[in-house]
């Protein structure tokens, strides 16, 4: 039976998928907030002897969405980049760093992982966790303040039982993912779809849905991140952009579908 859908209230945005032209979806959101998409347009005035306005000339259609998601999504970022998000396996590992504060009870210290290099340095920490003292590795012409071999430090000759010290090193890891921001990468460009949850003003008790689909959207390498604090949101904006060889046009699609459970 037709249901002519004409006035909707909508409740939220369900999530927010970006895919490439083949449809293999570049990132998934499901914390998507604070919506919004502003139309805009250029015209030409034309005008008579006098300068009396005759009429407007309608030229041209911009089209701009920005959101955020409620929490960090490392395949935003990634897409944000220009580049995707590296997982490591046991069979690709990632180089990562880590730091590590101990207290000592000997004359050696074991690290945690297996360093990709010697670390070049080690430090005694003051009592208010800052760096202290610094003891250098050796180099092939000058001794150093402390030795490693197989994973394990010998301590400097000065440094006593209940001193903390820090070091920090690179390791392989296969617990891990990656996300790089390159100079010469930029920001993709994809089919960007919003699922919203919506209600037919006439039937309230019913959940509808709603797709907003920008069938070419690029995304903007432009976005503030802010890390930490009271707010975890991760923004994001794009344009949308014509595919310019279609008959049609489209920039944007509106669909309501009341027919899904």
């Amino acid at each position: 039976m037709e249901h002519n859908l004409n006035n909707i209230i909508v409740d939220r945005v369900l999530r927010g998928i970006f895919s490439d032209k083949n449809d293999n979806i570049i990132f998934a959101l499901n914390q998507v907030q604070n919506l919004s998409l502003n139309s805009t347009s250029e015209s030409q005035e034309v005008v008579d002897a006098f300068g009396v306005s005759i009429m407007e000339l309608m030229r041209s259609k911009a089209i701009e969405a920005s959101a955020e998601n409620a929490i960090y999504d490392l395949g935003l970022l990634a897409a944000q980049y220009g580049t995707e998000k590296k997982t490591a396996t046991a069979d690709a590992k990632l180089v990562v760093p880590t730091m590590e504060s101990f207290e000592v009870t000997g004359e050696t210290y074991t690290l945690k992982n297996t360093p990709v290099a010697i670390p070049t340095a080690i430090y005694k920490l003051n009592g208010d966790s800052t760096l202290g003292a610094k003891y250098v590795a050796p180099t092939a012409d000058k001794e150093g303040d402390f030795t490693y071999a197989d994973g394990v430090i010998t301590l400097p000759a000065d440094v006593k039982v209940g001193d903390e010290m820090f070091v920090m090193y690179e390791y392989e890891s296969e617990n891990a993912v990656e996300v790089v921001n390159s100079a010469n990468e930029f920001a993709k460009m994809g089919k960007m779809t919003f699922e919203c949850l919506v209600y037919d003003v006439c039937d309230p008790e019913t959940k509808i849905f709603a797709y907003l689909i920008l069938p070419r959207f690029q995304l903007s390498n432009d976005f503030d991140w802010s890390i930490g604090g009271d707010s975890q949101t991760h923004a994001f904006s794009g344009k949308a952009h014509v595919d310019y060889c279609s008959r049609d046009k489209k920039m944007v699609r509106v669909v309501i579908v009341d027919d899904e459970e």
